[in-house]
C-alpha cells in the first residue's frame, strides 16, 4: 500500500520523468496553483497526481505511475487518495481531460460530459482546457457534493 504526501522541490525531476514516460503535459510543474502529490512505496516515489482548484471544482491532473508498476492497481489507489483529498477540501466536483484513460476513469465513477457543460470560467481558462489538452480529449466529471456547487 503506498503512502502519499505533497510533493516538494526535490520531486521535480521524478515528476517530470514520470510525466514524459506517460505522455502527459509538463505544464503542471510550472502552474503556481497546482498541488502535486507523490505516491511512495518502500521509501521511493512510484506515482503522482495533481489538482488545480477552481472554487468548488478541482481539476485532476497528471495521474501517472512508473511504467513497470502499471496495471497493478497503483493508479486506482492514487485516484482514490486524490478523491479523498478533494472531499477533505470540500470540492463539489472533480473534472479531468483524458486522451487515453477514459475507461479507467469510468470504472472510478466518472462520467463523460461535453466541455460545454463546464461553466466555471476560471476552470475553462486553465492551461489544461486552453492549450495543454487537445479538443479531442474526453472531458469527464465526478460529482462529490452537489450542496457545495
Amino acid at each position: 500500500m503506498p503512502n502519499f504526501r505533497e510533493s516538494d522541490s526535490g520531486d521535480i525531476k521524478f515528476v517530470e520523468s514520470l510525466l514524459k514516460q506517460n505522455g502527459l503535459p509538463l505544464d503542471v510543474l510550472h502552474e503556481s496553483g497546482a498541488r502535486l502529490y507523490i505516491a511512495e512505496s518502500g521509501g521511493r516515489p512510484v506515482g503522482t497526481a495533481g489538482f488545480e482548484f477552481y472554487g468548488h471544482d478541482a481539476l485532476l491532473r497528471s495521474v501517472a505511475v512508473n511504467v513497470e508498476l502499471q496495471h497493478k492497481g497503483l493508479g486506482s489507489r492514487i485516484v482514490d487518495f486524490m478523491l479523498e483529498e478533494a472531499k477533505r477540501r470540500n470540492v463539489g466536483r472533480v473534472v479531468l481531460l483524458t486522451e487515453t484513460a477514459r475507461d479507467f476513469f469510468l470504472k472510478k465513477g466518472f462520467a463523460v460530459i461535453a466541455r460545454s457543460e463546464i461553466t466555471n470560467p476560471a476552470l475553462l481558462a486553465s492551461p489544461e482546457f486552453t492549450h495543454a489538452c487537445p479538443q479531442s480529449a474526453v472531458c469527464m466529471q465526478l460529482i462529490l457534493d452537489k450542496s457545495v456547487m
